[in-house]
């Protein structure tokens, strides 16, 4: 069984962006107001941000379990947050902006569920409980924006607490195995 190298997989999504065209910044935004508040306290913070906390972080020590369950649950209610963003608005400088921190969002997911298969972390019923405390936090924050984009508060409930439990019905299952140079248990040729 091979563990996946995720600091392959974000240096290869890097080099991607490098690459790929911005988003067509001078066209303007229409967003609504309300939204447009929601999205200023939600968002995640800055890549510059996000490297210097990361390597703070590091240098502290690998991120402790609870920290990984707790990024689980605050990247699957990102995930609601911004696919309902992508979707609901008009505006195709935002909908194009969140499809791509919904895609990153969903890579760092991949990795929380791994890293927890990997330790063998069972949620517990404190887990589920934060993550409805989260959850309910999200509502009422964000819930006029969540509204305005078309998704009524029991909908994000139902959609986020779905997603949190798909993974983790994947933390708790076999990682699967990836291709490989095959491995004979014996050289050829010895008794």
């Amino acid at each position: 069984m091979t563990a996946v190298d995720w600091n392959a997989v974000f240096e290869a999504e890097a080099r991607r962006r490098k690459v790929r065209p911005q988003p067509a910044w001078g066209s303007g935004v229409r967003l609504d107001p309300v939204v447009a508040r929601s999205v200023r306290r939600f968002q995640p913070l800055p890549e510059e941000d996000r490297r210097l906390v990361d390597r703070l972080l590091a240098t502290a020590g690998p991120p402790g379990k609870s920290d990984v369950m707790s990024q689980l649950i605050s990247d699957v209610l990102a995930l609601g947050y911004y696919r309902a963003l992508r979707d609901g608005t008009r505006d195709p400088l935002t909908t194009e902006v969140a499809a791509r921190v919904l895609a990153g969002l969903e890579r760092r997911l991949g990795q929380h569920v791994d890293r927890l298969r990997r330790w063998k972390i069972a949620a517990t019923a404190r887990w589920r409980a934060r993550a409805i405390l989260e959850t309910g936090g999200v509502i009422v924050g964000h819930g006029r924006a969540l509204r305005r984009l078309g998704v009524p508060w029991l909908a994000f409930v139902t959609d986020a607490w779905a997603r949190f439990e798909r993974a983790l019905a994947e933390v708790r299952k076999e990682p699967p195995l990836r291709p490989g140079p095959r491995v004979r248990a014996r050289p050829r040729g010895l008794v």
